[in-house]
């Protein structure tokens, strides 16, 4: 049986390049057993094992230098702990890769809604309940553009750091007292979630019966038209507004480059008047 062999045979025996082998050596990861006078690397049968732990470690997602370390000192207490601190980050990542997913099919679906709706018709219907993650705005007037970029950066921060780093949908929340005086002005941006956390600053929209309303134009005229229209909306069809307006963008700059195409929606609980019936 062969037991030494050129690059290029080893390289065909480890289903690697002869360029992969190369880098290794440079880098130091793995050597071969020896080089001969006309410059030739030599490599032996028992490399071809440290090749597939290398291949295993790289596999796992194990930085090709911390690879190359246990490859020159293995050890089974060294390795159990290499192997748990990879099964952890590996857990980390199929939990970020299935909080983006859910969050791209939360934004397809909104897209969708926002494609198929009817805008400038209100409709009344109970929704479920929904968990937002939201950041105080502080706001007493309609925000110059310089504040709201510093508070929505302020926001998209804390969904980065509640491991919530995917913001397509983001919306206001305008307080029931507010609007009731016409003071549209977001004292909240939120984010939806997909379960409740013990953070303090995640927001629960309760469950209940709810006008909603689907308007097409600008942030711009949101503030001066589409809430008034909302709320003149919801008096006409008999009911009040018994709690906080929710405005969730569903067509925006993802979307769209002109603003006056976007689509928002305005929710708010309503509880019918007394007096008036179905």
């Amino acid at each position: 049986m062969k037991t030494v062999y050129r690059i290029s045979e080893f390289a065909a025996l480890c289903g690697v390049t002869r360029d992969t082998l190369l880098y290794y050596d440079k880098i130091g990861v793995l050597k071969p057993a020896f080089v001969a006078e006309n410059g030739y690397r030599f490599y032996t049968l028992s490399q071809f094992y440290e090749m597939d732990l290398l291949a295993i470690l790289k596999a796992s997602g194990t930085p090709l230098a911390q690879a190359g370390d246990y490859l020159h000192n293995p050890d089974a207490s060294a390795g159990l702990q290499l192997l748990q601190e990879r099964r952890k980050a590996l857990a980390q990542e199929r939990q970020r890769l299935l909080e983006m997913e859910q969050a791209l099919s939360q934004t397809i679906e909104s897209i969708r809604e926002g494609l198929n709706c009817v805008c400038g018709k209100l409709t009344v219907q109970p929704l479920d309940a929904e968990y937002l993650l939201v950041t105080k705005t502080d706001f007493t007037a309609p925000p110059t553009e310089q504040a709201f970029c510093e508070k929505i950066g302020e926001h998209f921060a804390l969904c980065e750091q509640s491991g919530f780093g995917a913001r397509f949908q983001t919306g206001e929340i305008i307080l029931q007292q507010d609007a009731l005086q016409g003071r549209f002005v977001e004292s909240y941006y939120f984010n939806p979630i997909f379960e409740p956390t013990e953070q303090t600053s995640v927001w629960e929209k309760p469950a209940g019966l709810y006008a909603v309303y689907y308007y097409k134009g600008s942030y711009d005229s949101l503030k001066n038209e589409a809430y008034a229209l909302f709320l003149k909306e919801i008096a006409q069809h008999g009911y009040q507004l018994s709690g906080d307006l929710y405005e969730d963008d569903l067509i925006d700059h993802f979307s769209t480059p002109d603003p006056a195409h976007y689509i928002l929606k305005i929710s708010a609980r309503v509880t019918r008047r007394e007096g008036k019936t179905s």
